[in-house]
């Protein structure tokens, strides 16, 4: 019996097999930006200070369905980068397919675009979790940061979402806050739990500005030095989180260690996390991906030049061939050592 050698095209699959099914380890999530484009114009949002320098981009479809193996072995699936995910003409599409290979999916939106037709496509489709992006509980603060949204607009979707949940009697999506915290909105946040409550939201995330896009927007970005100053800051969270449990809501507040002690040499989960742009590209996080050519950004009161930090694409490379790539395994090795490597000693997200 002649022995027939097996033809590249069967060759090829087995190796993909190997690569997806055996090699490459399960990950905590893996963050996906569908779309950089975006129909507001926040003023806190590298998009809207490097207007002149974006790069609008969609993921393709061929793209898209490249990640599917990965999100097989993949606890949670974040449709969301630095655009508006609801202006992909594909994204219930997208939700669905993701959903399909057995992970958590979930995304962020402004709300704006969500009609009843789109959330009824989102919930068939399986969404799990719907984040929906606040900057204030009182129009003149949040209207003002996030341009091109209303307060009075996200909460009627909100609404929308609990109504048409209701009448399907359905659990899912959860609907979540995204709350970004700015220092001139610090009194805002005694607002958020009544608000929560309200309007049937079970969880919110607060975030501060850790990206500063340029030095206009230093005095938001919330940086206690001293230990009184984390301290105080600490006690603020304390007490929204008790306000919190009180109206039967969960509030996820930042870490500042009232006592100074050093943070973390990353915040970001780098060895069980990744990020994948709308043009392919992977990196460890949001905050290294930013799609621009040239730019600068602040920290501590100084400009510093912005330079996207990639280690392959996915249209080039099988995703597993990405992740164990030298300069990638480099790279989280160093990390995991509390030893950064020059990229992120400069990192905007890491010691506030």
């Amino acid at each position: 019996m002649m022995f027939r050698r097996p033809s590249r095209c069967l060759l090829a699959k087995m190796r993909s097999w190997w690569e997806y099914a055996v090699l490459f380890e399960s990950k905590d999530w893996v963050q996906i930006e569908v779309t950089s484009k975006c129909n507001a114009a926040c003023v806190y949002c590298p998009r809207t200070v490097y207007r002149e320098y974006w790069h609008d981009r969609f993921m393709s479809m061929e793209t898209f369905c490249r990640l599917l193996p990965v999100l097989r072995k993949t606890s949670l699936a974040y449709l969301q980068g630095w655009g508006e995910p609801l202006l992909h003409p594909d994204f219930s599409t997208i939700v669905r397919l993701a959903k399909q290979t057995g992970c958590t999916v979930g995304a962020t939106t402004n709300g704006m675009l969500l009609t009843r037709k789109k959330f009824l496509r989102l919930m068939d489709a399986g969404l799990d979790v719907l984040a929906f992006s606040l900057a204030g509980t009182t129009p003149g603060h949040n209207d003002l940061a996030r341009a091109g949204t209303t307060l009075s607009k996200v909460i009627e979707k909100m609404d929308l979402v609990r109504q048409v949940k209701a009448e399907y009697r359905s659990s899912t999506p959860a609907v979540h806050i995204a709350y970004m915290l700015l220092r001139s909105g610090l009194d805002e946040l005694e607002g958020l739990p009544p608000l929560m409550a309200r309007h049937g939201v079970k969880q919110a995330v607060v975030s501060v500005l850790d990206f500063e896009p340029g030095l206009e927007l230093s005095n938001e970005v919330l940086a206690p030095h001293t230990v009184q100053e984390r301290g105080e800051l600490a006690e603020r969270f304390a007490r929204l989180r008790t306000a919190a449990e009180e109206q039967g809501v969960e509030i996820h507040t930042p870490s500042f260690d009232p006592k100074g002690q050093d943070e973390p040499a990353c915040a970001e989960n780098i060895g069980r996390a990744l990020f994948v742009s709308a043009d392919g590209s992977v990196s460890p996080c949001v905050y290294a991906n930013v799609p621009v050519d040239q730019a600068k950004y602040a920290r501590k009161g100084r400009v510093a030049p912005y330079s996207r930090a990639t280690f392959g694409n996915v249209n080039e490379q099988l995703l597993p061939v990405v992740w164990r790539g030298k300069e990638y395994a480099r790279f989280r090795e160093a990390l995991a050592k509390g030893r950064p490597p020059a990229l992120c000693l400069s990192c905007p997200k890491r010691a506030r």
